[in-house]
């Protein structure tokens, strides 16, 4: 059953102080706000949230106990330390089915109600969500350059846990299924020699299962690499090789143990190369410290692909969310808009559909990126929000909804401030010329053009579009003489066939039909744009508004209306 995020509520946790409520209604979201606004704290307590579905009481807790630096049992609280000790801190959701019907979930020092088994959306929504942000895709090439890159640890924390085998994590599979202990008798001591080899036989069958996931994202990883970032071209190839592995005497170390965290580094290795295409050859050439010797911004594509590799393993899920904070910053504008591309599929790919089904929650500290991101999607599917804080001060973000251009033209007209309503509806007007001049987003470095010429481009784009949907259904595909013939009596016509009659009587209804559907959906986006131009024309002129002139009251408001209607109807 399709579900998704209705409502976020965060109090005392991290930045946030007061409860702050975000009542997304199921969209997707989109947050800018400087570095440290708050932006982190949004990313952090999702996935605190739904990491708590497969976790103990004790251990979610712990994230909400008053923080004593003499008592290490309070040394994770997440707490936001500026806030009473007494004051409550929780993080709640709210989700929403395909009917309607609302369930919410909190995990608080008292109530925590996302982790037991008789509602397991928590559960099911966080082994369907992915969490990316900067420092993981920093982390997959964050080696010094004398050594090998490992990407054990990545895959631990930012990968593993987000794959599913049955009804548990991958993570929770290898620990708890195998790499735990060895077998050991009541009294502590190694098991038997023979428990020892079927044990060891076990863990082959681990190392194999590993392996396979490892085959599996890498194909992933080079078929999205070469097609998505290189043109369907040869370039650039990921080789993940599982080096070290699972062995009884590193199991009897007990690796997952807190203090071990740097022990499981050493013992256990996912190698990272890239291959590199040999020009006029068929060979590779294999990179084996790639942070040595390739730049950042092909490093983030290779981490990216990797990453969306192993998304690509999963089950699909009617109800996951995708959560990006900063993911993109080493990148400049234009590589991040070719991931941004792929992430809303703005081209309908099939092998992008995965993307399709995620709630996804974007966070930028870049306000432009954040603009281009705002302009090229629909308020329809989108919220948006600024967080903004004074660092000066210990006080919480202030957030607030970013209104797009026609809402602002709409307030500006409801409080009477014309001026401004009319300088909104133009950059409205703007944002949605560019949506259907440009819906692949990939014009980004074209010069400015100035609204009057965008609106003659899309009234030329759609006479373009009226005439080769009509050539396209036609020209090429009738013969040229019996074409001809649809203006003459063709029914008395002793040269045709009745098949041929027939055939030529069904062409007919199909030109007439086409004619009339696009006469009546192009005239009427073409009469939108011509009205929408006269009317910005007289908005703007700063002689149509001099004083309290009501006409341009009529025609601003007028404007709105008619700008709603572009909108819409570009779309179709």
């Amino acid at each position: 059953m399709k579900q998704f995020i209705e409502t976020i509520k965060i109090k005392n946790f991290k930045a946030f102080q007061e409860e702050q409520v975000f009542d997304i209604k199921g969209k997707n979201v989109l947050v800018y706000g400087t570095n440290g606004s708050g932006k982190s704290s949004l990313f952090w307590a999702l996935y605190t949230f739904l990491q708590s579905s497969i976790k103990s009481d004790d251990e979610v807790k712990k994230y909400f106990e008053t923080f004593d630096e003499l008592n290490k049992q309070t040394h994770q609280s997440l707490k936001n330390v500026f806030m009473p000790d007494n004051a409550d801190s929780y993080i709640d959701i709210t989700f929403k089915d395909e009917h309607n019907i609302s369930r919410s979930f909190q995990i608080s020092h008292n109530n925590i109600n996302t982790n037991n088994n008789t509602d397991t959306r928590v559960q099911e929504l966080n082994l369907a969500s992915d969490f990316i942000n900067y420092k993981l895709l920093h982390n997959f090439y964050n080696t010094s350059h004398k050594q090998e890159i490992n990407l054990w640890p990545v895959f631990e924390r930012d990968i593993f846990p987000f794959l599913t085998v049955g009804t548990q994590n991958w993570l929770e599979d290898i620990i708890k299924s195998l790499t735990n202990d060895v077998p050991r008798t009541p009294r502590g001591n190694v098991a038997s020699r023979g428990r020892k080899i079927r044990y060891e036989e076990e863990l082959v069958v681990l190392n194999g299962k590993i392996e396979a996931l490892l085959e599996e994202i890498e194909r992933n990883a080079n078929k999205f690499l070469k097609e998505e970032f290189f043109e369907n071209k040869d370039v650039i190839k990921v080789d993940l090789k599982y080096t070290k592995k699972f062995n009884f005497n590193k199991v009897r170390q007990r690796l997952w143990r807190e203090d071990m965290a740097y022990k499981r580094r050493e013992e256990l290795q996912i190698k990272l190369s890239i291959k590199l295409k040999e020009e006029n050859s068929t060979d590779w050439k294999t990179i084996h410290r790639p942070h040595s010797f390739l730049n950042e911004a092909l490093l983030t594509r290779v981490a990216i692909a990797i990453r969306i590799g192993a998304t690509q393993t999963r089950l699909e899920s009617l109800f996951k969310i995708l959560v990006l904070d900063d993911m993109l910053i080493s990148l400049d504008m234009s590589n991040r808009m070719d991931v941004m591309r792929l992430i809303l599929n703005v081209d309908n790919k099939a092998e992008l559909s995965f993307f399709d089904n995620f709630q996804k929650i974007i966070l930028t500290h870049d306000k432009g990126f954040f603009n281009l991101i705002q302009r090229h999607t629909d308020d329809n599917d989108w919220v948006y929000y600024k967080f903004i804080k004074d660092e000066s001060k210990n006080e919480a973000p202030k957030i607030s909804n970013d209104l797009t251009h026609l809402q602002k033209a709409e307030k500006y007209f409801e409080d009477a401030e014309l001026e401004n309503c009319g300088n909104e509806l133009r950059k409205a007007a703007e944002q949605v010329l560019t949506q259907y001049l440009d819906p692949n987003m990939k014009n980004l470095k074209s010069d400015f053009e100035s609204l009057g010429t965008m609106l003659n481009k899309a009234i030329n784009e759609i006479n373009n579009n009226r005439f080769n949907k009509f050539k396209t259904n036609f020209l090429s595909s009738i013969e040229l003489e019996k074409l001809k013939k649809i203006k003459e009596d063709y029914l008395i016509d002793g040269s045709l066939s009745e098949g041929e009659k027939t055939a030529l009587t069904n062409t007919k209804t199909r030109i007439f039909d086409l004619l009339i559907e696009l006469n009546s959906v192009s005239h009427k986006k073409e009469t939108l744009l011509i009205n929408t131009k006269e009317i910005l024309d007289r908005i703007m002129n700063a002689a149509s508004h001099a004083g309290e002139n009501p006409l341009y009251t009529t025609e601003l408001k007028d404007a709105i209306v008619k700008i709603k209607e572009l909108k819409d109807f570009l779309n179709t």
